[in-house]
């Protein structure tokens, strides 16, 4: 297990891109840690530190730490860190608050509370803020779920990586001085990617249990209607929600919550319906049902019209 020095420490946190500055005046021959550290850049904003280490000092250091999510636990031990105004003690082993979550709008300050002879087997991932909207790009609601945890800065949200991450984790944690640099490097990337999915899992399962207001109730209970009339269909989202008085991201939630889809899925699913209606009962051309559809060439909406009802138009004709 190497030891590093204050001196050593602080390099190292330099050639990451980060820094580490000690409260207290410290010699820099002093030792004040012991064990390794690994970081794997997974992609362009995308991040995974593994260390395992033991505190050879009291006292405290501070870095800075940039924008976007992260998400770290303990395999085992101790840890009392604070990002911002906000302090976490994180315990490995009694499991009683043993992760961080938080997004941070801009870079902050993070903490970190030593104590001579404290240990820590310790996972975090990063994930950069552009690095998640090139991910949600195309992705109205995912992209809805990030616009509300990006409002956020530095609280801690509720998250408990699943049996099969903390057994990895131990995993990787245990075998870093023997595995080969090419399975190595495998492992972390798939294990950051799992982690970076059950991560967003969570953000997302949090904010569908969150409930609406009675205000955003009644946009939602409106929107249907105009949906339902054809009201909407000359509108977008953002334009729905201004008349409606909120702001396109609650409600392409508050419509998730209640309808279990998107504004555009439901709504493509009643003008097709409507285009059903018009073949059967007015005997329209497929063009106009087409039109109707809100589709500019037939075999798009043919091709939709099959997905939804199961024969083509030309044939319900």
């Amino acid at each position: 297990m190497q030891v590093f020095t204050c001196a050593e420490l602080m390099t190292a946190a330099h050639a990451l891109g980060g820094q580490v500055d000690f409260d207290a005046g410290m010699a820099d021959a002093t030792p004040v840690l012991a064990g390794w550290q690994q970081v794997h850049a997974v992609d362009d904003g995308v991040v995974l530190y593994l260390s395992r280490s033991r505190d050879m000092v009291g006292g405290s250091s501070h870095n800075r730490l940039a924008p976007g999510i992260t998400a770290g636990f303990l395999v085992d031990g101790e840890a009392d860190v604070a990002i911002g105004r906000h302090r976490l003690r994180l315990e490995g082993a009694q499991r009683r608050m043993p992760t961080m979550l938080v997004h941070l709008r801009e870079e902050d300050s993070f903490r970190r509370h030593w104590q001579a002879g404290r240990q820590e087997g310790k996972v975090s991932l990063h994930l950069g803020d552009d690095w998640l909207r090139r991910q949600l790009d195309g992705d109205a609601t995912g992209s809805a779920r990030l616009s509300r945890v990006c409002r956020s800065h530095a609280d801690n949200h509720a998250w408990r990586p699943g049996a099969p991450l903390l057994q990895r984790a131990t995993r990787l944690l245990q075998d870093a001085p023997q595995a080969l640099p090419l399975v190595r490097r495998l492992q972390q990337e798939s294990f950051a990617l799992e982690l970076a999915a059950d991560v967003l899992q969570a953000l997302s399962q949090e904010d569908e249990a969150r409930p609406l207001s009675a205000h955003l109730q009644r946009c939602v209970s409106r929107l249907q209607q105009w949906l339902e009339s054809g009201e909407a269909d000359a509108l977008s989202i953002t334009q729905m929600a201004r008349q409606l008085g909120t702001n396109a991201v609650d409600l392409q939630r508050g419509f998730q919550h209640c309808h279990g889809q998107s504004i555009a899925h439901h709504q493509r699913q009643l003008r097709l319906e409507r285009a059903r209606q018009a073949l059967q009962r007015q005997r329209v051309p497929v063009d106009v049902a087409a039109t109707i559809a809100g589709y500019a060439h037939t075999s798009s909406f043919s091709a939709a019209f099959k997905r939804q009802f199961g024969v083509s138009p030309s044939q319900l004709k």
